[in-house]
């Protein structure tokens, strides 16, 4: 449905006074001319790559201006310059973003133009991953209402993004707890060459309609229609009335970016058609007919656009180049540790075990830290989780701290991220490892490229808590390990305790960190496992390694389960006079390189156990790093034991015990080592 606004006779009824309606037409006037110059800068071959945004400028203009400078934020995509410019980018920055240089508020030269991030405005940083964006939204809006500051969220997208399951998952949530979320689709005709005819069944508005939210549809080319419709769902917003969804329909007349030939697709008596209807001629026409703007002024607001974009194109061509491409993947890197030498001292406690250490730290963190937040499938109270590992949290901290969500992993992270950039310190619970993978997205390109591709302007302090592992006879879909996938992505840190102690330790760390942790609890240990508890707010850094044994024939390296297989091994390696030391790694990424050549100096023998598969499991790397690396301080080849080639680990006990590793294997692969 419209919602019926005649623009000729409504910017008065509007609350818009007849300058601020002459700023529109100077905001989508300089708009054209910046898009214009992009283009031409393209041609001559100055700038690789060009977003098109001409014909968008209504949409973006008349929605920018309905928001609250001072408090509402902002999750654009990347074809909103318009929206961009009427926030407050100027158009030097524009340019620094396209020439890719130093001083770009968005990226200092690690991101595609036309990415936008803008912390001084609360506009979130985004990726080129269609989609990924409207869980951030939902999530910001979230943590704003949880912590009673004022503020609505507005999310932009192309048609072609509803067609992502994110998108849904996010419409679904943001209706199910009413949230302040604006969701503005420009629908453009065309995600690329793909007209929406071919990609959208029905109506986008009656799709939103069916979660239970308002949904209009407008004309994006008349920016009082927009300006209305926006205003009208932020102030539904900040009365507490939920989300809106507004498709707001118009044209793109330039191919999809500068890669496109739209050409192939689409004809010119189409693209003149809808010039015919073009934004700023529809607003100047009214502006004119209004006695609002003389010939004069009008050729001025020309002239004034053309310089301010002359000279920003000067002054951003004048900057200099990014220089440091190595800097900003973690917002706390991991510097000048000391190599683990020596045994820990044991710590003082009561004896749990690993699931009662996770549970008590937890109930610890959300009492110290009132920013934390729990939530995940079945996480709230009376179930607790599937393990049991948050009972009591939502009795104690109440149902904002502690909450169920939807059974959808990419939504449980995408909200953390954006709760995240509102100032929310979220614990994401995935209720087993194996079911993580839809959330990828989310961890490798989003949360761990974050603070990379924004130059440093954001931050993602997230914990993604997950059982994971073997040994519970739990079959394929609830034994997988999955650390090898994660490890490989700079930005993202990945932990794996062995001990309560650790669990509790790493679990406050990570917390603490301003990066995202991937937090892996081995299921096998969750009950096996037992030790003290230390008492207070105790904290084992990452990145640091421990010595669980000492021994001078052999070093084996584990991490989780086998850590502590390992040191059983050790034991019963003992009474056969073979002393070997046990590096529990507990951060594999990033790896404490220090403690393991250490250990490699130490013993000359290194057996790397993991419960993963052998190729291309994370001992594989660690492997690879002791043989560039120590490579004249071995005296045998480093081994691996691991799981061989099959999908997991299978359901029947006898079938999981061939393939598992066991403390008896480490035993035999280990005295082969010390013999050798």
């Amino acid at each position: 449905m419209a919602i019926g606004i005649d623009p000729v006779e409504n910017h008065l009824a509007l609350g818009l006074s007849d300058e601020a309606v002459r700023d529109m037409y100077r905001l989508m006037v300089l708009a054209r001319r910046l898009d214009d110059r992009m283009w031409a800068l393209n041609r001559q071959g100055r700038v690789p790559f060009v977003v098109s945004s001409s014909g968008h400028e209504a949409a973006q203009v008349g929605a920018a201006l309905a928001l609250d400078p001072e408090v509402d934020w902002s999750v654009p995509y990347y074809r909103d310059v318009a929206f961009m410019v009427a926030l407050g980018m100027t158009p030097e920055e524009l340019f620094l973003g396209l020439f890719a240089k130093e001083g770009d508020p968005s990226s200092g030269g690690r991101q595609m133009p036309n990415h936008w991030s803008l912390p001084r405005q609360r506009v979130f940083s985004h990726s080129s991953v269609i989609g990924t964006q409207f869980p951030h939204a939902a999530g910001i809006a979230q943590e704003l209402r949880r912590t009673g500051r004022p503020g609505v969220v507005l999310v932009t997208g192309g048609e072609g993004a509803t067609s992502q399951g994110d998108f849904h998952e996010a419409l679904n949530y943001a209706a199910l707890h009413r949230l302040g979320v604006v969701f503005l689709i420009q629908n453009n005709q065309y995600a690329i060459s793909v007209p929406a005819a071919d990609a959208v069944a029905g109506s986008l508005a009656d799709r939103a309609r069916a979660y239970g939210m308002e949904a209009l549809s407008i004309d994006g080319n008349r920016v009082l229609e927009v300006y209305a419709a926006v205003s009208r769902a932020a102030e539904r917003a900040r009365a507490g009335e939920g989300p809106t969804f507004i498709e707001a329909l118009t044209y793109r007349y330039y191919a999809h970016t500068s890669d496109d030939d739209d050409r192939l697709y689409r004809t010119a008596e189409e693209v003149e058609e809808w010039r015919r209807r073009d934004p700023i001629a529809q607003l100047r026409q009214y502006l004119v007919e209004s006695r609002l703007l003389t010939a004069a002024e009008e050729e001025a607001i020309e002239q004034k656009a053309s310089e301010s974009v002359a000279a920003a194109v000067a002054a951003a061509d004048l900057a200099p180049d990014p220089s440091d491409a190595l800097s900003l993947v973690y917002a706390r890197p991991l510097r000048n540790l000391q190599a683990a030498e020596a045994l820990e001292a044991p710590p003082a406690g009561p004896e749990v075990n690993l699931i009662t250490a996770v549970n008590k730290a937890l109930h610890e963190i959300l009492a110290d830290h009132p920013e934390a937040l729990v939530f995940g499938e079945d996480v709230a109270d009376p179930k607790g989780g599937v393990f049991k590992a948050t009972v009591g949290l939502s009795d104690a901290y109440g149902v904002e701290r502690c909450f169920n969500t939807p059974l959808a992993e990419s939504l449980i992270v995408g909200t953390a991220i954006g709760m995240a950039a509102a100032g929310a310190r979220p614990i994401a619970e995935i209720q087993f490892a194996d079911f993580i993978h839809p959330a990828f997205n989310q961890i490798v390109s989003e949360a761990a490229r974050l603070h990379y591709r924004s130059g440093g302007g954001w931050s993602c302090p997230l914990v993604i808590r997950a059982p994971y592992g073997g040994g519970i006879h739990g079959a394929l879909y609830h034994s997988q390990s999955i650390e090898g996938f994660y490890a490989h992505v700079p930005g993202l840190k990945v932990v794996v305790p062995s001990t309560p102690a650790d669990a509790k330790g790493l679990l406050r760390a990570a917390v603490e960190d301003p990066d995202p942790v991937l937090f892996l609890e081995p299921k096998k240990l969750y009950r096996l496992a037992k030790g003290p508890l230390p008492a207070g707010p105790h904290r084992v850094a990452l990145g640091r390694a421990a010595l669980r044994r000492t021994g001078d024939h052999l070093t084996i390296i584990a991490y989780g389960t086998m850590a502590h297989y390992a040191v059983e091994a050790a034991d019963l390696l003992a009474a056969e006079g073979i002393e070997a030391e046990v590096l529990d790694l507990r951060t594999i990424r990033p790896l404490d390189w220090a403690s393991v050549e250490a250990a490699v100096k130490r013993t000359g023998k290194v057996l790397i156990v993991y419960e993963d598969n052998e190729f291309a499991g994370f001992g594989a790397e660690v492997a690879a790093q002791i043989g560039e690396k120590a490579f004249e301080w071995l005296d045998a080849p480093v081994r691996r034991y691991a799981a061989p080639d099959v999908p997991a680990f299978p359901y029947a006990a006898s079938l999981e015990e061939q393939v598992m590793p066991s403390v008896d294997g480490i035993v035999e692969r280990a005295r082969d080592l010390a013999e050798f």
